[in-house]
Formats: structure tokens, sequence, C-alpha cells
């Protein structure tokens, strides 16, 4: 009886068989409750009714005795016609699937659209024309095939070492949640000890530990792959649960989704505030407890960054730059509440890498010059070239809040280069007025000068404005030159070589900090502010300060102290023998035009001593 049936109704039959496997496979993969994903479940399980009421209709139509049949069913030439055209829609949807697949060919999807469309058309039309072919189910079926794939691909939403969703996924769910204007929590969280698991007990051990944690993550998802999961794993005496125990204790986990977000990060959003209190107070107790892999006793330190306030996030990405920004600034085995202040803080950071990016591209950045002036007589013959940020909203933004921001998001490559590309501007500028000028300070970061097209990029732009590659000064941080060395010093001896000056800038004081000039072409040392402050208020730091001046005078390196903001800091510099004084007590950071009047003034001037004010004032 089933073999007859299924030879008579060879269209909505195999439809629902078909139909079948597209659902069978769209449920065994795990999925987002997006609402892309909720529209095609309940697509494809109409389809299936559909294909069931398809079998119906012809079964009563037969009884009926509407369909006549000779040996099964009769073929005709609007049959054949049909099942052409069935099976060019099957052919249709491979090909589509291929193209959307393997190739990506985006621009041919205007056109796999129209044709089918139109085949579809052409089959619902058949079934108008004769009803007693029921066909709509293959139509159906197509329109589900086409659509299975335009969804996109499960298998790209995971972790594949933890089987847990990845950060797209994390970023696609809250951005649903965010349109839908759905309130969510999250937990963020680090597990500490990965590295340290990994040197001792090998990537192993330390690989099978992640996979525990993301195991009991897992436990309060509600997808129904991990809650099969949970049936066979999760026990309080290592045994599997019986079928009725697991029921129960999945009605009583909250459901959440949990996320690895990168190495040894993961993420647990929820929506319920009761949800969010269970999982943070699970998590404790499971990390106080030792973890058992390997036959070894484990105990993991986890630190936690929750945050309730999520209502001014614009979309996922927003905030897992929260996430970026201040998990690893976290005390390491603290769980910390972000206060509405605190995003408030971030989210200003996050909109000032955009309005930074934004800046550089229109090339709305400024370039501040600020003199050098010799201590023994105040003449100007050096300028630093400083970047400045001037933002519609929050004014001036401090070059100790938007370059680190350059650095970590990789925008400091383009800073430097803005920032050079005025200075020889303003170079050729001042020859042209006839201005006597030994030349002008840049600041480099150490990524862009261990790049290896760095020297090709710098003699290129130099050559292009005509300047002298003597007259430019690299200056560079002691931190990251320090940190940095080995990646620069080919770049650093090559431009050495061609001419150009290089100064160690913000260097603390001490015989440590000195050893390394002895063997580096560094002319030019610019002491740190601290250090003057140092000399300010203790004797003993102020004999360091003379004595340190005093070795780089014997090395053939000229010194000079920043910070010179005040009278007394003035005469304590020049009381120091150091060989160059730059601060807002002779000169704050000025336009090019206004530095260039600066200088001209200060040169009619030689011959007399820095004095207050904006412009060298001479004193008798």
């Amino acid at each position: 009886m089933f073999w007859s049936v299924v030879d008579s109704y060879p269209f909505p039959c195999s439809s629902l068989i078909l139909l079948l496997i597209i659902m069978v496979h769209f449920f065994s993969k795990r999925q987002l409750p997006v609402m892309r994903n909720r529209i095609f479940m309940a697509s494809i399980v109409a389809a299936c009714v559909d294909a069931l009421l398809c079998i119906a209709a012809v079964g009563a139509a037969r009884h009926a005795g509407e369909i006549s049949y000779s040996r099964g069913l009769t073929v005709t030439a609007v049959y054949n016609v049909v099942h052409t055209l069935a099976l060019f829609l099957c052919l249709f949807c491979a090909v589509y699937a291929i193209v959307r697949r393997f190739f990506k060919r985006e621009h041919a999807k205007l056109w796999i659209g129209a044709g089918f469309a139109l085949s579809t058309s052409m089959v619902l039309a058949v079934q108008a024309i004769r009803p007693t072919y029921y066909i709509s189910a293959f139509a159906i079926l197509a329109s589900m095939l086409v659509s299975s794939f335009s969804i996109k691909s499960p298998e790209t939403m995971l972790d594949h070492l933890t089987d847990l969703l990845n950060l797209d996924a994390m970023m696609a769910y809250t951005d649903e949640l965010i349109s839908r204007g759905v309130r969510y929590y999250v937990i963020v969280m680090k597990v500490e000890n990965i590295r340290r698991i990994n040197s001792i007990f090998g990537y192993t051990v330390g690989t099978m530990t992640l996979k525990n944690v993301a195991d009991f993550l897992s436990t309060f998802s509600p997808d129904l792959k991990e809650r099969s999961r949970l049936r066979k794993h999760t026990s309080s005496e290592n045994a599997p649960l019986s079928a009725g125990d697991a029921r129960k204790l999945e009605k009583t986990l909250p459901a959440a989704w949990a996320f690895r977000l990168m190495s040894n990060q993961f993420a647990i959003v929820s929506t319920s505030s009761s949800t969010h209190e269970t999982i943070l107070n699970a998590i404790h107790e499971r990390f106080e407890e030792p973890w058992y892999i390997r036959g070894l006793e484990l105990n993991l330190m986890d630190t936690i960054a929750e945050i309730t306030e999520t209502g001014s996030f614009s979309n996922g990405e927003d905030l897992y730059k929260v996430v970026e920004i201040t998990l690893p600034s976290l005390p390491k085995g603290d769980t910390v509440t972000l206060s509405e202040r605190a995003l408030l803080k971030i989210k200003r950071q996050i909109s000032l890498e955009s309005a930074l990016e934004q800046a550089i591209e229109n090339e709305s950045l400024e370039v501040r010059f600020q003199p050098i002036c010799f201590s023994r007589n105040g003449h100007v013959t050096r300028v630093e070239a400083l970047a400045r940020f001037p933002h519609q909203e929050w004014g001036e933004v401090p070059p100790d809040e938007f370059i680190p921001v350059a650095e970590k998001r990789g925008l400091i490559s383009q800073i430097d280069t803005f920032v050079l590309r005025r200075a020889c501007e303003w170079l050729r500028e001042t020859e042209a007025e006839g201005l006597e000028v030994d030349g002008i300070h840049v600041n480099i970061s150490v990524t862009e000068m261990a790049s290896s097209a760095f020297s090709s990029n710098v003699c290129r732009i130099l050559d292009e404005y005509g300047i002298k590659y003597g007259r430019v000064t690299f200056e560079i941080e002691e931190t990251a030159l320090l940190s940095g060395l080995n990646m620069i010093i080919p770049n650093l001896e090559h431009l050495a070589a061609l001419g150009f000056g290089f100064a160690v800038d913000n260097m603390s004081i001490g015989q440590s900090s000195l050893s390394h000039l002895a063997i580096l072409p560094f002319s030019i040392v610019k002491l740190s502010r601290l250090a003057l402050e140092a000399a300010e208020t203790s004797p003993k730091d102020m004999l360091l300060f003379e004595n340190t001046i005093d070795v780089l005078r014997k090395m053939e390196i000229r010194s000079v102290v920043v910070g010179a903001e005040t009278e007394a800091r003035s005469e304590l510099i020049v009381s120091s023998s150091a060989d160059m004084i730059q601060g807002f007590y002779y000169a704050r950071p000025m336009e090019g035009k206004a530095c260039r009047a600066f200088i001209r003034k200060n040169h009619a001037q030689e011959g007399k001593r820095p004095g207050k004010g904006d412009f060298i004032v001479v004193s008798e």
C-alpha cells in the first residue's frame, strides 16, 4: 500500500521527503534565535504541512474518481512538461548553490533570482490550469532549498575548538536584540591560567581545559544540541543522568547563550536579570572548585566583567569594543560591574576611534610647532612638529588620549606620515622666507620605524618637498625604543648614515638609561618631565639630573629638557647646563605662520637670555 501511494503521488511525496531532509539538516545545526532563522523555521514547517495537505488532497481526489489512472499515473504530454520543469527547478537550485557557496558570484544573484521566479511562476500556472497536477509542493521545495542557501552557514558561527558559538555569532545575536529593543545582560569572562597551564603541562592539557570550561558554560544554553550533550555529560557523580533527571535539570537551568570570543575569553548573553544573576553565581561557585583534567587537579582563576547597562550600544560591534578595552585592564581574579559612568567613558573612546579615523581620512588633523630654545642665549633654530586633534564637540583632544588609540587601532602610521609631510611643508616655507632653522623634530612610532618600507617612504617624501635629510630629526619614546630596539636597528643605522638625526624622547635619568646610547646613533636626548619635577624637589635627584646631563655632554649627545613651565624651573634648567629647553614658559605650540613670526622676532633679539611669555622678552 505504501509503495503504491509513493508511486502514485511522485510530486508531493518526493517534495515531502526532501523538505524533511532540509528540516533535519537545519535543526541539527546550532541556530541563533535571529529573525531570519525564525522565519525560515516557520517556512520549512509550513512547507511540510503544505506537502502533507497536498498528499491528502490527491488521495481525496483519487478516491472520488476525479483522477484516472492506467497502471499508476497516466503519462501525458502535460505531465512530461511539468516533470521536466520540476527537474529544471532542482537543477537550477543546485547551480544557485554552487554559485553562492563556491564561486561567490554576487552579481549573478539578480539573474538567478529572476530565473527562479519565472520557473516557479510557470509551475504554479500549470497547476492553476490543470488542478489535477498537484505540483505546488515541488515549487515550495525549490523555494525552501534556495532559502536554505541564503542562510548563513552555521559552521561559520562556531568556534571549532570548543564547539561554542564564536565572536561573529555574538555580534549577530546582540544586533538582533538591539534591533528588537530587547534588554540584555552580558557576562564576559577570562580564564587567567591558560598560558601557565600550556607552559607547564603542554598545549593538550590547555586545550582540554578550555573545552571543559566551554562545556560548563554551554549548560546555560537553550540550544537543543547543547541540551542533548548536557544529558550525556552532566552529573553530580560523573555518570550519565537519567532522561527524567535531565529533563528536570533542563527546566531549572536559565536560558542564555555562551560564546567564545578568542583564546581564553568567553561571554554569556541573557535577556533576564534573574538569569544573569543565576549564571554569575554559578560561575563563581564552579571556579571556586578544582577542575580535573587528565588526572590533574587544576585551580582556575576567572576575571569577570558584567555589563547590565547595555542600552547605549548601537550594535554588537560596540559591545565587543567595550570588552576589548576593559577586559585586559581588570585586576586578575576580580569581578567588576561596569557602571554607566565607566561605559560612557569607554563609549567616548569608541567614538574617538571613529572620529580619529574620519579625521585622518579627511586630513582634518592639525600640526602645531613648538620652538626649542638654546639655554645659553635663547636662540631658536629647532622646532618640534606636534599632532593635534581638534573635535567639534570635545574641543582639542589631548595627545595622550588619542595617540594610544591610534596605536591600538593601527592608525599611527598614517598620523606619522601626515605630520612628516606638514613638517616638510613648514621647512620649505621657512626657507622661502629666508629664516635660518637647523631642523625640525618629528615623533615616530617604533611600529612605523620597524617597517621595511619606512626608509624608502621617508626619503621619497623628503625628496618630494626638496628637504635635505639632515634637517629632520626623528624622536622615539624611550620605553618604546627599548621594547622594540632589535626591530628598528636596521632602519635606524641606514637613515643615520643618510644624514637623518635621531633623538630619544622622554628619557629617564640614571646610568641604566644611558647605557644603550653608546652603540646607537642618537645625537639628542630629551629628558622627561618627571625627571625635572623630581630634581625640583629633591637635592639628590637634582644631583642625578645634573650628572645625567654631564654624561650626555661627554658622550657628545645634546640634551633637551622639557616641561619648563615656570620661572623657577627655567632657572633650574639653565643652572644644570642643559643644551636646550622646551616648555610653555618660553613658547607654546603654535600654528606654522605664528611659529615663523616667533622665530623671526627671536632672531632679532639674538644674544639675550630667554624670558617670560609666548615671545622672547629682552631684559636689561
